[in-house]
């Protein structure tokens, strides 16, 4: 009966290559000298290679072969092991030196803090200067003490690129959440206090040439930028006086005026010049008693011209007195004489 091989667990695998990186870091500089053959029984293939087809080539044949090879040294890497000459290079028969190396926890450091920095360089120039910092002592640490740093990280991590890769987002992330955040937040606020400050000083300048509109207008700016700023306040305060002056200075100046034409429409009335004082009583609206002067006015006019055309009438002059009504019509028609009118079309057409 055939046997199925049982495969190497992925965890087995990890266990095993953490331990060539303990033997290879006790080997010191002269490394650990093993056999290819006995590198692949120690790290296996995991998973069933696929099957070569029934006509292979011979580079599909060398690639098969040299499939658990690559392999052994991918995995090496991820934990921080060179293998000088590399398995595949070496052949199955060969002879391999493995020696513990940050080179790849740090390949994988500088690529993170390459793609940080870029990043913050074009989101905000102090995120950039202080990142920097950070990013070359996350270098220092792997370049430097990586003893140290095998102490207190977990076993589960591998040594090679992903150890490096993930010191430095810990110590980025933390500096941007610690020093990052707070000081962009710091000099936001300063630039908006600087506006501020500057959008007062011209809204003062505006107030004082009597330029209320643009006043307004640069203290509404200030205040998106720094509502609480007391310039800011104070500025806002004495516009807002000014403008209660203005709009009071406006309505005296209102009231007066429509007095003064109050009085001009009283006095045309009182000379008799109705035309006038219709019209500027008319234009005053609400203002006082005007509505009633007006209807008090229009009546008036309306009955002294009815009495004009009634003796333009009687001066058997039909035409004046067609007119005139027209006109008393024009001031109040409600004053209308029917019998009048009559009289008028009567002798008009007597007349023709």
């Amino acid at each position: 009966m055939a046997t199925i091989e049982q495969r190497i667990t992925w965890s087995e695998l990890r266990s095993r290559a953490h331990g060539l990186r303990l033997r290879s870091l006790k080997a010191g500089e002269a490394g650990l000298s093993m056999r290819v053959t006995d590198v692949l029984e120690i790290l296996p293939l995991p998973y069933d290679p696929e099957p070569l087809p029934d006509h292979a080539t011979t580079e599909e044949i060398a690639e098969a072969e040299r499939e658990p090879l690559d392999f052994a040294e991918d995995v090496l890497k991820r934990h921080g092991v060179r293998s000088r000459p590399a398995p595949g290079d070496a052949g199955i028969n060969g002879v391999v030196i493995l020696r513990a190396s940050n080179r790849f926890a740090l390949q994988g450091a500088i690529a993170i803090a390459i793609i940080a920095l870029l990043g913050a360089g074009v989101a905000s120039k102090i995120g950039f200067v202080l990142l920097a910092p950070v990013a070359l002592v996350g270098v220092w640490l792997l370049w430097k003490q990586t003893v140290r740093l095998d102490r207190f990280v977990p076993r589960i991590v591998p040594r090679g690129r992903i150890l490096g890769a993930l010191l430095m987002i810990i110590l980025l992330g933390i500096t941007t959440l610690v020093a990052v955040q707070p000081a962009r937040k710091w000099m936001r606020n300063r630039g908006n206090v600087a506006n501020a400050v500057a959008l007062s000083v011209q809204a003062e300048a505006r107030l004082t040439a009597g330029d209320l509109v643009g006043a307004r207008a640069s203290v509404d700016q200030a205040l998106q930028f720094a509502p609480q700023l007391g310039q800011v306040q104070s500025i806002s305060q004495k516009l807002m006086v000014a403008q209660i002056n203005a709009n009071t200075n406006a309505q005296i100046n209102g009231q007066a005026a429509a007095q003064a034409a109050y009085d001009r429409a009283e006095a045309d009335f009182a000379a008799d010049r109705w035309p006038q004082a219709i019209a500027a009583m008319a234009a005053l609206g609400g203002f006082s008693d005007a509505p009633t002067r007006l209807a008090l006015i229009r009546d008036t006019a309306a009955v002294a011209t009815l009495k004009l055309a009634e003796r333009a009438l009687e001066a058997s002059d039909a035409h004046k007195a067609f007119s005139l009504y027209s006109k008393a019509m024009t001031y109040d028609p409600a004053a209308r004489k029917q019998s009048l009118i009559k009289r008028i079309f009567k002798a008009l057409n007597t007349n023709s």
